[in-house]
């Protein structure tokens, strides 16, 4: 794979990394304020426990937040290849290392482009482009490589056998 087809999968993985998120936020927020509802008008509950159901559901929301932006500031950063989506990739890395093993793998996957790859890729976008270009595939002359790999093989010398010591 070029490293734009890296770049667009990790961007495209960090986009559903944070989808994730978002709809671990849709799902548990509402829950904790259904249930706080509930007890809140229940005569016969503890009293602090509605309010411990409120803690949580914002404890939720705020890890939800923490954990959803980044990736998909990332994901976009690096689906539109922008200067500054090289650090947000570094950072969303991290906080997707916590959560194992999918996004401890994202993490892995992400460090190894950015960190290889993704250093020419993302210093000069011009250089980037010409290394995984076909244009330039194109308009070299294969043929004339494929001849000249052919002769330097028939005119190389085959190599020295060593001597037969088992006579």
């Amino acid at each position: 794979m070029t490293p734009q087809d890296h770049n667009k999968v990790i961007g495209i993985m960090h986009l559903i990394w944070g989808g994730f998120n978002a709809l671990t936020l849709l799902i548990l927020v509402p829950f904790f304020l259904l249930f706080m509802g509930i007890i809140g008008s229940d005569p016969r509950a503890p009293g602090g426990l509605s309010v411990l159901f409120g803690i949580l559901g914002f404890l939720f929301f705020v890890l939800a937040v923490l954990f959803g932006i980044p990736p998909v500031v990332a994901g976009y950063g690096m689906l539109k290849r922008r200067s500054w989506a090289k650090v947000a990739g570094i950072i969303s890395a991290c906080l997707c290392a916590l959560s194992f093993p999918f996004g401890t793998a994202l993490c892995v996957y992400t460090f190894w482009f950015l960190f290889s790859e993704g250093e020419n890729f993302y210093r000069a976008p011009e250089a980037a482009a010409w290394r995984g270009s076909l244009r330039d595939a194109n308009t070299f002359d294969w043929e004339t490589r494929r001849a000249s790999d052919a002769r330097r093989q028939t005119d190389a010398p085959p190599p020295h056998q060593p001597p037969d010591w088992r006579s």
